[in-house]
C-alpha cells in the first residue's frame, strides 16, 4: 500500500521581521522570500506551498492591504487540503489576523506568526515559530478553529489576539486565555473557538479613531465629522466607556449624524452593551455602539468591515454588534 503524501499547507510571506536581515552598512529590510522561509521549513515533514503577497515591515501597512493579506489567505483556504501560513511582522500582525478571522469561511485554519529577532539574529525565534505554525496549520485538530496565531510555541485566537510586550520573544497574549500550545510532541488545543459571523474582507476606511485622555476636548471629533467620518472609533478612558466633559458635546452631536463606537482603553473584561460612561451616566441617552469585547483597534477595523458591507445604518450597526456582542469564552485577566 503507498504511503499516505503528507498534508500540503500553504505558505504566504508577508514581509516583517521573520524575512529582515541587516547588510553591511547596518540597514535592515525583509529580504527573505517565500521560498527561502519554505527552505527553513523542511524539518517539520509537511509539503510547502510557498508565494509572496508582500515583503515590506509591517509598520508600513495600512489596513487595505492588511485586508487584501486576508483575503489572499481566506482565498487559499478555500482550497488548500490542510491549512495556511501567514509570516508577518508583529507591529500590525493583530490586525492582519483579526481581519483574517472576520472573512475566513471554511474550516481550514489560517495561521499567522511571525519573530521578534531578524533572520541573521545569532539566535532568531523565527524558525521555531515558523515550524510551529505549520504543524498546527497541517493538524486535523485545528480546523474548525477559524484564524490563529502561533507565537513563542502558544495557540491564540485572532479574533482576541494582542501584542502585549514590546520586546519579549513571547510577545503575545490571547485576551480569552490560549486556545493552546506545540509541544516537541504534539498539538494541542484546551479550549475550543466558536466562529463568528464572516464578512466579504472589502473596507470602507472612512473611519476616524480618537483617543479619550483625561481633560481632553473634542476637537479632534469635529475634525473628523468635517473631513467626511462615515464612522467614529472613541478609545474611552479605561471602564465603562469614560469620556472627558469637554469631549461631550462633539461626541453627542457626531452619534446623531454617524455610526459611533466606544470602546476601552483597558484590554481586558467587556464594555456594557449600552456605554454609560461611568458614575453618573454621562453617556446615557447617546446613540452609542458598544465595543463589547473588542479593543478599539478591532473596533475601529469592524466598523470599516460592516461599513462596507452594510445596506444601511441600520444593517451596519447590526452587522457591528453581531461580532461585538458574540458570545464567545469570557475574557479575564
Amino acid at each position: 500500500m503507498a504511503a499516505e503524501a503528507a498534508p500540503l499547507v500553504t505558505l504566504i510571506a508577508t514581509g516583517g521581521t521573520i524575512s529582515t536581515t541587516t547588510d553591511g552598512t547596518g540597514r535592515s529590510a525583509p529580504t527573505l522570500s517565500a521560498r527561502d522561509l519554505e527552505d527553513l521549513s523542511r524539518s517539520t515533514g509537511v509539503r510547502l506551498e510557498a508565494r509572496d503577497v508582500d515583503r515590506r515591515p509591517s509598520w508600513t501597512l495600512g489596513p487595505a492591504d492588511m485586508a487584501a493579506i486576508a483575503i489572499a489567505a481566506r482565498d487559499a483556504a478555500r482550497t488548500t487540503d490542510a491549512g495556511v501560513v501567514v509570516t508577518h511582522g508583529t507591529t500590525t500582525l493583530e490586525g492582519t489576523a483579526f481581519l483574517a478571522d472576520l472573512v475566513l469561511d471554511t474550516d481550514a485554519p489560517v495561521v499567522l506568526t511571525g519573530a521578534m529577532r531578524r533572520a541573521d539574529d545569532p539566535e532568531p525565534d523565527g524558525p521555531a515559530n515558523l515550524a510551529a505554525a505549520i504543524r498546527v496549520a497541517a493538524d486535523p485538530c485545528a480546523r474548525g478553529l477559524g484564524a490563529l496565531v502561533v507565537f513563542a510555541g502558544r495557540i491564540l485566537a485572532a479574533g482576541s489576539v494582542w501584542k502585549a510586550h514590546r520586546t519579549d520573544l513571547d510577545a503575545f497574549v490571547d485576551l480569552a486565555g490560549d486556545v493552546g500550545r506545540v509541544t516537541a510532541a504534539s498539538v494541542v488545543v484546551s479550549r475550543s473557538v466558536p466562529r463568528r459571523p464572516t464578512f466579504s474582507g472589502r473596507l470602507d476606511e472612512r473611519v476616524a479613531f480618537v483617543k479619550a485622555v483625561a481633560g481632553g476636548g473634542g476637537e479632534a471629533i469635529d475634525a473628523a465629522r468635517a473631513s467626511g467620518a462615515r464612522g467614529l472609533v472613541v478609545e474611552a478612558l479605561p471602564g465603562a466607556g469614560g469620556i472627558p466633559p469637554a469631549m461631550l458635546p462633539a461626541l453627542a452631536a457626531a452619534a446623531e449624524g454617524i455610526p459611533v463606537v466606544i470602546a476601552s482603553r483597558a484590554p481586558y473584561g467587556r464594555m456594557p452593551d449600552r456605554p454609560t460612561g461611568g458614575t453618573g451616566e454621562p453617556l446615557a441617552g447617546l446613540d452609542l455602539i458598544s465595543a463589547g469585547g473588542l479593543t478599539a483597534e478591532q473596533g475601529w477595523l469592524l466598523l470599516m468591515a460592516a461599513l462596507a458591507d452594510g445596506d444601511d445604518d441600520r444593517d451596519v450597526r447590526a452587522r457591528f454588534r453581531a461580532v461585538a456582542s458574540f458570545q464567545g469564552p469570557a475574557r479575564g485577566g
